[in-house]
Formats: structure tokens, C-alpha cells, sequence
């Protein structure tokens, strides 16, 4: 859980480090925004090549190496992915 106060990002690890996180953003800010970590999510693209007459043909999947969140152009990409396993390749496709 991630609350989220005046712009600045606080990850909690457990429930109580988050309430006492919530509590010391709400001393500050009237309003805070809680949400769920997506942290140790895997971000993956695939390159998609379409002609004229909607045909299309995937050329590779690609993993971004950075953290989830990085803009895609500021982060390190690998084609094709390295990491993913069999099941997690299937579920993509």
C-alpha cells in the first residue's frame, strides 16, 4: 500500500507502518490517496507490425529491465524477454 501525499511517494511494508504513514500525511494535507504497490510487477511490450490491409505479425516481446514505472524511453529494454518463465510467456501471449 502506497500513501500518497502533496506529490511525494511513501511505500508501507504491513498494515500498521501504513496507518501510521496515512496518520502523518493527514497532518499535513486535508485529503491522501492510498493505493496498491505494484512493485516486483514485470513490464513487458510486444512489437506489432501492421500493413495497409490490417494484417499484422508480431516480431518479439520485449522486457523493460528498470523498475515498473521508468517511461519506456528512459529505460533499459531486452528483446526478447529473458526472465519470464514458460507459464508467464503463455498467460502474455
Amino acid at each position: 500500500l502506497s500513501p500518497v501525499c502533496l506529490g511525494s511517494l511513501r511505500r508501507a511494508a504491513n498494515k500498521e507502518e501504513m496507518q501510521k504513514l496515512a496518520r502523518k500525511a493527514l497532518a499535513n494535507s486535508p485529503q491522501i490517496i492510498i493505493d496498491k504497490s505494484l512493485r516486483g510487477w514485470k513490464e513487458l511490450e510486444y512489437e506489432v507490425v501492421r500493413d495497409c490491409y490490417d494484417n499484422c505479425v508480431t516480431v518479439c516481446n520485449m522486457e523493460n529491465l528498470d523498475p515498473l514505472g521508468i517511461h519506456t524511453g528512459d529505460s533499459i529494454v531486452i528483446a526478447p524477454s529473458q526472465t519470464l518463465t514458460n507459464i508467464e510467456y503463455y498467460h502474455a501471449r
